[in-house]
């Protein structure tokens, strides 16, 4: 039996009345996760020594054409494009202790991933136009690319973020390294990491992806490295960031998934309204203690977000009954 198995078979054993129990499961798994990712992040800093690096030109995902999940939105009453978050998905490693504190029994983490991994410095242009040092000419995730710079993204939707190290792990003959970035607004997923104790990095300051003084990204070129950063948005836009391109696709083609049940759906959209309203309340505190400027983009943002609030109410009264009332037979007087 596992060490996660333990705890939790521990965990459903009687206890004595009017006595607290040592441990809740949850508590049981972030311990027993803040050991792995402490081992994890040596050995990844054992990886990468000594310290190479090189600009990081574009982050980047890539998507199949029939991919649900992967794949661009649309707006359908306006031109506006954008990625949608989804629950993430665990792969089965080959390693011991296969636990993941981006997805586990107890945390499903909301964000994107991107690939921050370039190619050589010494390569020539790739298919997408970025260059030497831009993002790898092939995916096993799709042909159709979404590439933008981080630094351009960070500046419109996170000027603020902390970065924390989640994972490190093998895949046949490549090393995966996975970096939470969570934006200063989003107080839920911050609170996630440190509950799991993944471990907060220097910007400016860490072998794995870092700001120099330039406002340059760097990322880790350690030989058959992939840099994943983990972005904690649930909405990305894609109208007026980035590009999106066309690729090549590599042999291992990967796919998630084809299609969603309209449930899934549901609980897709259901998930990142939640978000909102926790974050929402947060923030509204956060004017009540005089936070951010009280101007007229405040008003418009206020009235944008009731209305949003009034949209979803009607559209849910929409489809429930009226009352009883309209749909039962009316009662005849004897006068009539």
């Amino acid at each position: 039996m596992g060490a996660i198995q333990s705890f939790l078979a521990a965990d459903l054993l009687p206890h004595p009345p009017h006595q607290h129990r040592p441990y809740e499961p949850v508590d049981a798994y972030c311990r027993m996760l803040e050991t792995l990712i402490q081992k994890r992040y040596q050995e990844a800093l054992t990886y990468c020594t000594p310290a190479t690096s090189q600009p990081c030109r574009r982050i980047y995902r890539n998507w199949h054409p029939d991919d649900q999940q992967r794949k661009e939105k649309q707006l359908e009453h306006i031109q506006s494009r954008f990625l949608l978050s989804y629950p993430a998905e665990k792969y089965n490693l080959v390693r011991d202790d296969d636990h993941s504190p981006i997805v586990n029994p107890f945390f499903n983490l909301s964000g994107l991933f991107f690939c921050a991994t370039g190619s050589p410095m010494e390569s020539e242009l790739d298919p997408t136009g970025a260059g030497a040092g831009g993002p790898v000419a092939t995916s096993p995730y799709g042909k159709t690319r979404f590439q933008v710079e981080f630094g351009q993204l960070q500046r419109v939707l996170f000027p603020n973020f902390k970065l924390y190290f989640a994972d490190h792990y093998k895949v046949v003959g490549d090393w995966y390294i996975q970096l939470v970035v969570v934006p200063s607004w989003n107080i839920q997923l911050e609170e996630q990491c440190v509950q799991q104790s993944m471990i907060e990095l220097d910007i400016q300051n860490n072998p794995f992806f870092y700001r120099a003084d330039d406002g340059q990204y760097w990322v880790s070129n350690s030989p058959k490295l992939w840099m994943e950063l983990f972005i904690g948005c649930d909405t990305i836009p894609t109208t007026d960031l980035g590009e999106v391109v066309e690729s090549r696709l590599h042999e291992k083609v990967r796919k998630t998934r084809n299609r969603l049940s309209e449930q899934e759906e549901r609980e897709r959209h259901a998930r990142v309204i939640e978000n909102v309203a926790r974050d929402l309340a947060k923030l509204a505190e956060g004017l009540r203690q005089g936070l951010g400027p009280m101007d007229r983009e405040l008003v418009d943002l206020t009235y944008g977000l009731s209305m949003s609030r009034t949209q979803l109410g009607v559209m849910q009264a929409g489809l429930q009954p009226t009352g009883p009332a309209e749909h039962e037979p009316k009662e005849i007087s004897r006068e009539e």
